[in-house]
């Protein structure tokens, strides 16, 4: 809450408690937050931002293979269960039983939605690991460095790309990271790209298939 004087009442948000700051500790504050950014020096700012997009591929990479886990799971029992009823050496009740538990719990067939998430999710983990192994690569790569933060400098948008910026590998061009933010976006490829080498006639979607 800001005061008449300038002053601003801030409020703990795990005790509740209120401080209140005087109009000369709130511009300290701003000084000292705007001399840390001139301070810092944009391609430090810039890798920065590529070791937190590292971190949020990792974490999709560990969902998408949560989900495939999950379809793998029921897949896997479908089958199992349809060798029991189909295993000339099993028992009767062997055979009784399992036809049991496949109606008691839905899996008398493999379901689409299980087929459909399995291969969802192995595209996702895919792209996931291919975008987190780029991103490491390539900011070792000076020159990616600098082209990105030259373009977030240029069009003075540096806190919109560190707010609001995704990657993504280009549809066409599967050894260039696409970084976008809202009207700024800059393509980069590294020295690397080699590593990365695939088909060119190939899009990304058929490729992840």
């Amino acid at each position: 809450m800001t005061m008449p004087d300038g002053s601003m009442m801030i409020l703990d948000p795990s005790t509740g408690d209120e401080f209140l700051l005087t109009q000369d500790q709130v511009n300290n504050f701003n000084q000292a937050y705007e001399d840390g950014l001139v301070n810092s020096t944009p391609e430090a700012l810039a890798l920065v931002k590529l070791q937190d997009m590292i971190d949020i591929e990792q974490a999709e990479y560990e969902d998408q293979k949560d989900e495939l886990q999950e379809a793998a799971k029921e897949i896997a029992t479908v089958t199992a269960v349809a060798g029991m009823l189909t295993d000339a050496e099993a028992t009767q009740e062997t055979k009784i039983n399992a036809e049991q538990y496949a109606t008691d719990n839905d899996l008398r067939a493999i379901s689409q939605d299980s087929v459909d998430q399995f291969n969802v999710s192995i595209g996702g983990m895919l792209e996931a690991s291919m975008t987190k192994n780029m991103l490491e690569t390539y900011a070792l790569d000076s020159v990616v460095i600098d082209t990105i933060a030259n373009q977030f400098m240029h069009t003075a948008t540096i806190m919109d790309f560190f707010n609001n910026s995704v990657v993504s590998i280009d549809a066409l061009n599967h050894t260039q990271l696409n970084f976008d933010w809202q009207q700024s976006s800059v393509g980069v490829q590294s020295e690397m790209y080699g590593v990365y080498g695939i088909n060119p006639d190939l899009t990304l979607a058929e490729y992840l298939q």
